[in-house]
């Protein structure tokens, strides 16, 4: 019987047919692993017309599996030693380039999975059927973005979606198999971020995110666990320990903290803002710029602002934060009343409903307040790489100076354990400023 006859012929491939098994791209690795594909006229089904569907046939281990590919053709128009529509037939050459399209697919399947480790009919099948979850960085990066902002957490979202974006600026817009995101990798692209005028902070942002990316690529086992490219107690890798040592924020002096307290900003109107949120961050136990752009009116209870940091997304009383709100707190948030909005400050407004819309205006403003922030530093003499985030370090430094404990420093700035705040004081100098006579 013909149909038997392409039948047999088509699954004759096996394991050891290396000739027709290399028709399909794959490399020695696969078929040393017994993996082998190809294209067959399924003669066990037959449609309209005597034709019968074009399916890709994978097989490992010697279990077969089929899949098919929406075409199909008569078995007088298959040609079983090209894996091919004979060219000349009606039709032939739109099959053919559905099948040329679906071969290449499957040959970077396969060899993505020879490099990570992970070869298997399984594996292949849901790399194959969700094409999504291809096993490249830049593609699972896309659908960990997705995923996050169906679950309104826009922050990380946003997070992972910039890192994403600076590594295709690095690969120039390919994507990589995570078995090629090693630790030579990370450096070069350490070396591309450097060069393009990026700190080590930032730098330990986007390598602490592609850490998180490579530990849940590992669970979707799109990464072997030997190819880990970090750097770990048990073996060499790419260090993010070593980008601490770079990110060591400054905290103002007492000289120069008396510098910004005393501010003209009548002679520059348009820096007002930026030195107010500063101090009100000093003043307010070091809150981030995130937490001060959602305070509203209602977080006033009894002269204090209660609030809850958004960076811990911790729940009950225990996750609210509260502080007294004194004279210098008071000026800063009279010299915003009246301005209209549902805000204590002007930056978020009625048209910021989603978190991703609230966490993109944030983002625009703390930028802008930070380069605000260095025309500061210049008209007042300050060497310092002046942020918002250095108002944090000024609080948790000035009390250190005094001899606060640790424990009270702690629980002003909202840290969960006195640990953390440890491992944040090791950062600052020792008490080496003898002008600090007062405390804030």
């Amino acid at each position: 019987m013909p149909g038997r006859h392409v039948q047999m012929k088509a699954a004759s491939i096996g394991l050891n047919d290396d000739a027709k098994a290399a028709s399909i791209g794959l490399n020695d690795d696969a078929k040393a692993q017994g993996f082998s594909a190809r294209f067959i006229c399924f003669a066990g089904k037959t449609l309209p017309g005597d034709r019968h569907p074009i399916m890709l046939q994978v097989i490992h281990n010697r279990k077969v599996v089929r899949y098919g590919t929406k075409t199909a053709c008569t078995l007088e128009q298959w040609d079983s030693d090209t894996a091919r529509m004979k060219p000349r037939t009606k039709g032939g050459a739109e099959v053919n380039t559905v099948i040329e399209k679906l071969q290449g697919k499957v040959k970077e399947i396969v060899n993505a999975l020879v490099v990570q480790r992970s070869l298997s009919l399984d594996n292949f099948k849901g790399r194959y059927k969700n094409p999504k979850s291809s096993g490249l960085v830049l593609a699972f990066m896309e659908e960990l973005v997705a995923d996050m902002e169906s679950k309104n957490k826009a922050g990380n979202a946003a997070t992972y979606r910039n890192t994403a974006r600076v590594l295709r600026r690095f690969t120039k817009g390919r994507d990589l198999p995570f078995g090629d995101l090693t630790a030579s990798t990370l450096e070069a692209f350490d070396q591309h971020l450097r060069d393009a005028g990026c700190t080590g902070g930032g730098i330990s942002v986007y390598m602490r995110t592609l850490r998180a990316v490579v530990g849940k690529a590992t669970k979707k086992k799109y990464m072997h666990p030997d190819q880990y490219p970090f750097e770990t107690k048990l073996g060499s890798g790419y260090a993010i320990a070593q980008l601490n040592s770079e990110n060591n924020p400054r905290p103002l002096s007492g000289t120069d903290m008396d510098k910004m307290k005393a501010f003209p900003v009548d002679e520059h109107p348009h820096l007002a803002d930026a030195v107010r949120l500063f101090l009100f961050s000093y003043y307010s136990g070091g809150m981030n710029f995130a937490d001060i752009a959602r305070l509203r009116p209602s977080d006033m209870k009894d002269g204090r602002i209660v609030y809850k940091r958004q960076k811990t997304k911790r729940k009950g009383r225990d996750a609210e934060l509260s502080f007294k709100v004194g004279g210098e707190v008071a000026a800063i948030i009279e010299a915003y009343a009246g301005h209209g909005g549902q805000y204590l400050f002007p930056i978020l407004g009625p048209g910021h409903v989603t978190e991703k819309q609230k966490k993109g205006r944030i983002d625009k403003c703390l930028k802008e307040t930070n380069r605000r922030l260095k025309e500061v530093a210049g008209i007042l003499g300050i060497e310092n790489n002046l942020t918002t985030y250095v108002a944090r370090h000024t609080f948790a430094t000035t009390l250190n100076w005094k001899d606060v404990p640790v424990e009270v420093i702690s629980q002003r700035m909202g840290h969960k354990t006195t640990a953390t705040t440890q491992r944040y004081l090791k950062r600052l100098p020792n008490k080496v400023l003898d002008e600090v006579d007062e405390l804030l």
